[in-house]
């Protein structure tokens, strides 16, 4: 729209004097000559242009700046999913797995860069539980899930337990620790009496 004024060009930051044509635009007022793409320097007046980041573009230009997905190559020209240092439709960012939409929620990243849902991730990459057969994963709280391997097999913290008297063993190399022999888990006094014959 066509203004006269006295302000400053939002382009040139000279005078726009009242007796000159005038555009209003971007909350600023530009002379008529200024008012233009700033990237390929297209006059804009009287025409449509979009506003990036209050830098007036046209069509073009404003098509060429925008990110590209990285699942699906195309220009993202609505909300930016940012992950894993790429950009994403909201509708691309998916898990590989079972394919539906992660959106904001927590994700998880495979060997090879995927992404999984937290439920597929476990599903795929959590170690199971020698003892209880369970995966083992963070609780509910939010706290991990703490995993003790022993003989090249896993444990929750809780099951790891000599596998004679069941006491809970401790995951420290210590006196309270596992004293493992013939390939079974045991606790120390149970290592000792299976050992010198007594079990």
């Amino acid at each position: 729209m066509s203004v006269y004024n006295a302000e400053v060009c939002g382009f040139c930051r000279k005078p726009v004097a009242l007796s000159e044509p005038a555009i209003e635009a971007l909350n600023r007022t530009y002379h008529d000559g200024c008012f233009q793409c700033r990237s390929c320097h297209v006059p804009l007046a009287g025409k449509q242009y979009y506003n990036k980041a209050g830098i007036p573009l046209c069509e073009d230009c404003y098509q060429a700046s925008l990110e590209l997905c990285w699942a699906c190559g195309e220009a993202i020209t609505d909300h930016v999913i940012r992950a894993l240092e790429r950009a994403y439709h909201l509708s691309c960012f998916t898990c590989t797995t079972c394919k539906q939409q992660i959106g904001e929620q927590a994700f998880a990243q495979g060997e090879v860069g995927e992404v999984y849902c937290l439920q597929d991730y476990y599903r795929k990459y959590a170690p199971m539980c020698n003892a209880c057969k369970q995966l083992i994963i963070p609780k509910e709280d939010g706290t991990d899930s703490y995993n003790v391997e022993c003989l090249g097999r896993s444990y929750h913290e809780n099951c790891y337990r000599c596998e004679v008297c069941v006491i809970q063993l401790s995951p420290e190399p210590n006196e309270h620790g596992c004293y493992p022999l013939d390939g079974r888990m045991l606790c120390k006094s149970c290592h000792l009496s299976l050992a010198s014959g007594q079990l």
